[in-house]
């Protein structure tokens, strides 16, 4: 699972001497979950109050701006990721953003085809290591792409 659970006694850090202690909480991240980490910190210079990147994406305060940004990164991230975990996991939030743009804004971040963005969500539902909110997100995101192309259906 990538969830990172959430340390109940960290505070925001807004002064140079808590400096020190971001620093050791991001190597703790990067030990217990090296796929996640690197993503975290790419969501966090997009949206700081983030814990992690799937709260982010679920997050109602975040626009389509920053789920563009998101999704950029991501796909960056998709290709330049030091190991297949990280590669794997990239792939998943990438279409995650796609998919909460589309739920949340009824916008398409994407020149992707209606084929490939229902691949896209399929793949991150089965994917039984991603949080069930995020799976969650792409079973209401799958008939958006037939919503355009047949505004009856």
């Amino acid at each position: 699972m990538y969830e990172l659970e959430p340390d109940p006694n960290r505070q925001p850090s807004s002064d140079a001497h808590n400096t020190l202690g971001d620093t050791l909480s991001w190597a703790f991240e990067l030990d217990n979950s090296p796929a996640i980490a690197g993503a975290t910190w790419l969501t966090r210079e997009i949206v700081p109050n983030a814990r992690d990147p799937f709260d982010a994406i679920l997050d109602a305060a975040t626009t389509a701006k920053q789920l563009e940004e998101l999704k950029t990164a991501y796909k960056m991230l998709r290709t330049t990721g030091a190991t297949m975990p990280e590669r794997n996991l990239a792939a998943r939030l990438y279409a995650a953003t796609i998919a909460a743009a589309l739920v949340r804004h009824n916008t398409l971040i994407t020149r992707q085809s209606d084929a490939a963005l229902t691949r896209a969500f399929d793949e991150l539902y089965a994917d039984e290591t991603i949080p069930e909110r995020i799976r969650m997100l792409a079973t209401l995101a799958a008939d958006a792409p037939a919503r355009r192309s047949n505004p009856r259906a």
